[in-house]
C-alpha cells in the first residue's frame, strides 16, 4: 500500500505529525503483531479504499520512546497495538495486547472524523 510510512527507528514525536491517520506499532518478531498488521490492512482497504488516512507504521524494536509515552505507557507487548490520531492527537488505542475487535469501529469513527476535520478545513 502506497499510504504506508514505515519507520525503523521513531520517536513518539511522530504522533504529532499524523494529521488523520493510524500508528501501528509492529513487532516483526511477533505472530500476534503480524496476523492484527494484517487485519489492519484488510479493513483499510474495505473501508478506505482511497487511501484518505495515512499509515505509519513504527518498529517497536527501534521505537523505544513509545513505551514512556502516556497512551502507550504498559500497554505495548509486541501484539500489534494501535493508535487512532486525528491532528497530532491521539483518539484512542487498541490498549494492551491483541484486540483486533476495536479496529473496524476505531477506523469507521476516524473516518467520520477525517471527514469533518477535511469540511473544517473547507
Amino acid at each position: 500500500m502506497d499510504r504506508i510510512r514505515y519507520l525503523p527507528d521513531s520517536t513518539s514525536s511522530v504522533i504529532g505529525e499524523i494529521k488523520c491517520g493510524i500508528l501501528f506499532v509492529m513487532a516483526f518478531w511477533s505472530g500476534p503483531s503480524i496476523k492484527a498488521f494484517h487485519l489492519l490492512t484488510e479493513i483499510l482497504s474495505r473501508l478506505d479504499p482511497d487511501g484518505k488516512l495515512e499509515v505509519v507504521v513504527v518498529d517497536t524494536d527501534g521505537a523505544e520512546g513509545f513505551f514512556v509515552h502516556p497512551a502507550f505507557k504498559d500497554k505495548l507487548s509486541g501484539a500489534g497495538e494501535v493508535a487512532w490520531v486525528i491532528g497530532g492527537m491521539i483518539q484512542s488505542t487498541s490498549g494492551l495486547g491483541y484486540n483486533p475487535n476495536c479496529f473496524e469501529p476505531n477506523t469507521e469513527a476516524l473516518l467520520s472524523e477525517w471527514l469533518q476535520w477535511r469540511r473544517a478545513e473547507s
